[in-house]
């Protein structure tokens, strides 16, 4: 029973993907290198929606309209990203009256033209090393 234990044990390990991938974002497009960027990223629809904890969640500093970004060793699936210029530093994406941001956003895959994109429509599959490319708006 133990030696049936170990066997199947060693065909899960040399079945089950664990070959880690890097993850690079550049973020075009900001109207002006001031500020911060303030970026998510998530593995999963309900950690997207607010509804469990993202992968990580950092601000980088902003000293040119651009900025490339690589996150090393995530275990292979599927990902996405929120990001916003936060220029003024004070933390939030800043709105007008009705709503609207102020401040430059993104999502990976350049997805919502007509409001916030759901996480399958800003998902990227990540299966090795991926280079994408998000576009403040």
């Amino acid at each position: 029973m133990q030696r049936l234990f170990c066997i199947s044990g060693l065909m899960m390990a040399l079945t089950t993907p664990g070959i880690a991938a890097d993850l690079t974002f550049s973020v075009t497009n900001v109207s002006e290198p001031v500020g911060q960027l303030m970026w998510v990223l998530y593995d999963s629809a309900e950690a997207y929606a607010g509804e469990g904890q993202p992968v990580v969640s950092a601000k980088s500093r902003l000293d040119s309209d651009s900025v490339r970004i690589t996150l090393h060793d995530l275990v292979p699936g599927r990902y996405a990203i929120k990001l916003f210029h936060d220029a003024n530093s004070n933390g939030e994406l800043d709105t007008n009256l009705i709503g609207m941001p102020t401040e430059g956003y993104g999502f990976s895959n350049n997805a919502g033209r007509m409001g916030p994109p759901s996480f399958d429509d800003a998902a990227v599959d990540l299966k090795n090393d991926t280079a994408i490319e998000i576009k403040v708006r």
